[in-house]
């Protein structure tokens, strides 16, 4: 038996179609800045001296180590980069959380609801995660 399938001209551009695109492109994005961060790392590792244990120790306690990136003036370049990912991680999330509610709530009304609550919520997260990485 043959998978069935419908070509894209049947498909229409709903809200499904694309948050399903989304989700795709924001897997790529995430695992490039993965691999900017670390080539980053190695980049400012050889300039600093500072070992990869130590840019990953300051990465996840910046309070507790000497900040590696203020010696050479990346800071802004990491904050941009720390941003980038939280906003798309969190476009990531939001399409899973609402693919649940999807899954559960059986009433249109009810899953618009959820939908706005929950993109609302993530909105303002993120607004506040970036006042946060920016006045740091």
């Amino acid at each position: 038996m043959a998978p069935r399938t419908l070509p894209i001209k049947k498909r229409g551009f709903s809200f499904e179609v694309f948050m399903w695109a989304f989700t795709r492109f924001t897997v790529f994005a995430m695992y490039g800045l993965i691999l900017a961060g670390i080539f980053g790392a190695l980049i400012v590792s050889s300039k600093t001296g500072a070992g990869f244990g130590d840019i990953l120790y300051w990465a996840f306690f910046p309070t507790l180590a000497e900040n590696p990136l203020g010696q050479i003036g990346m800071t802004v370049l990491a904050k941009l980069m720390v941003i980038a990912f939280v906003l798309i991680a969190c476009g990531h999330g939001v399409h899973g959380v609402l693919e649940i509610f999807d899954d559960y709530i059986v009433s249109a009304r009810a899953r618009h609801w959820a939908r706005n609550v929950v993109i609302t919520y993530a909105i303002i997260a993120s607004v506040i995660v970036i006042y946060i990485i920016l006045s740091a």
